[in-house]
């Protein structure tokens, strides 16, 4: 049992999309493909049946859940030996950690050498003053 896709559907590749698209882009390729359909000219029959199957892959990708349980699937298919439970894994540590920018080193220096040198002031005033 161990490797075996949930489902025989490619849900991504009947939409048209890559795995990491997001939701809005879900959307509009399964309006676009509606579309596209509707465009071809075929026979009724066959529209209804291409709009549930647009409609299914729809339903998987554009709900969280789903879409992690397809994903998990396709994973186990690919790769049996890496056994993941879906809800362990969260997909957002697949994509690369953003560029960090780069620290602003001067100000914050010059800030603590200012706060380091009123403090050497006020202690050296302060015990010239006392005596």
């Amino acid at each position: 049992m161990r490797g075996l896709a949930i489902t025989e559907c490619d849900h991504y590749g009947r939409l048209g999309i890559t795995r990491l698209a997001s939701t809005d882009e879900v959307k509009a390729a399964y309006e676009k493909k509606c579309e596209e359909l509707n465009s071809k000219g075929l026979e009724e029959e066959e529209i209804n049946k291409e709009h549930d199957l647009l409609k299914e892959s729809f339903t998987i990708l554009s709900t969280e859940e789903e879409r992690r349980l397809y994903d998990w699937s396709l994973a186990r298919s690919g790769k049996p030996e890496r056994y993941v439970w879906p809800f362990e894994v969260d997909p957002m540590e697949l994509a690369p950690d953003p560029p960090k920018e780069p620290e602003d080193e001067f100000p914050t220096k010059l800030v603590g050498y200012f706060f380091l040198a009123w403090f050497i002031l006020s202690v050296a005033l302060s015990v010239t003053l006392n005596r």
